[in-house]
């Protein structure tokens, strides 16, 4: 039981990341993934190049209510209040980690900052403390997203495992998260083509 609280926690990243071998594809591995663990709390970050703009990349990260169909896990996302650029939302879900199964569910507050930031802190879930944070980034010329997570989970749990999870599942979202850019684009660059100068 604890374990299964301790991997619903991970799984519910917020919103829900080092340019990498991922540079050129929408496929992070989880080797691109740095994650540390420090008197009882892991950290996570990662930084990829965008497949799309920024708008069209805010506008996938903070489409919680069909996120469900790009997001690997989420069974259910739903926005609970909207006060301007403050979302409340809860989302339920499972995270497959090996031979395990584990459900979750969580309720988060999203933030879009005045500087572009979209901050997340879980209000209720199976964590003692959860905070996310993705920012847009230019490394090299090119515009990524740079994501960074800190999480303190409600039961112990190994680094050798928990570690290895984390690396996982950013590295699972966030494949999904670039392809639905990558989709989104698309379909903007299709509509644009279509339209008259």
């Amino acid at each position: 039981m604890k374990r299964r609280h301790f991997f619903g926690a991970l799984f519910a990243l917020g919103l829900w990341p080092v340019v990498s071998r991922a540079q050129n594809r929408l496929a992070i591995e989880d080797d691109d993934v740095d994650v540390d663990y420090r008197n009882g709390r892991y950290y996570a970050e990662l930084t990829v190049p965008l497949p799309a703009g920024p708008a069209v990349a805010l506008a996938a990260l903070t489409d919680f209510e069909r996120m469900p169909a790009f997001m690997p896990g989420l069974v259910s996302s739903r926005i609970l209040s909207r006060a301007g650029s403050v979302w409340r939302i809860a989302q339920t879900g499972a995270a497959t980690f090996g031979p395990f199964t584990l459900r979750f569910d969580s309720e988060r507050r999203v933030e879009l900052t005045a500087d572009g930031r979209l901050i997340s802190l879980a209000l209720t879930g199976s964590a003692r403390y959860l905070r996310s944070e993705v920012r847009f980034v230019t490394r090299a010329g090119v515009q990524s997203l740079n994501y960074r997570l800190e999480m303190e989970p409600d039961q112990w749990l190994p680094a050798g495992v928990g570690v290895p999870f984390l690396r996982h599942e950013v590295a699972d979202q966030f494949s999904a998260l670039l392809r639905e850019m990558a989709r989104r684009a698309a379909l903007e660059a299709q509509g644009a083509k279509k339209s008259p100068q």
